[in-house]
């Protein structure tokens, strides 16, 4: 104990949390840390007899390659039951805001 009176910021200090979570294990967690994605339809899980079997396509990691897409564009040719087509997305960038409006 001190006769001496505490300075006005120290009543202002604040203690933060340290934070204790283990650094991200995806070899071990490999159920919860999946990087696959479907594209495609989710099936109806109400269809007993099967008549709504829609194709879906896996993908192993989120950003695709242009090969990647091409094979993708491809299958829409080769299988009846998979239709694909390409979106234009673009739009003129000196229009600024406004030329979004089109895309």
């Amino acid at each position: 104990m001190s006769d001496r009176s505490k300075l006005l910021y120290t009543y202002f200090k604040q203690n933060f949390a340290q934070v204790t979570n283990p650094p991200i294990d995806p070899i071990r967690e490999e159920l919860v840390m999946s990087l696959v994605s479907f594209i495609g339809p989710r099936p109806n899980i109400f269809d007993l007899v099967g008549n709504s079997r829609r194709k879906r396509l896996e993908v192993r990691q989120p950003i695709l390659t242009n090969g990647d897409l091409e094979k993708i564009r491809s299958i829409g040719h080769t299988e009846d039951r998979f239709d694909t087509k390409t979106i234009d997305i673009t739009y003129a960038s000196n229009e600024g805001a406004a030329g979004m409006q089109g895309a």
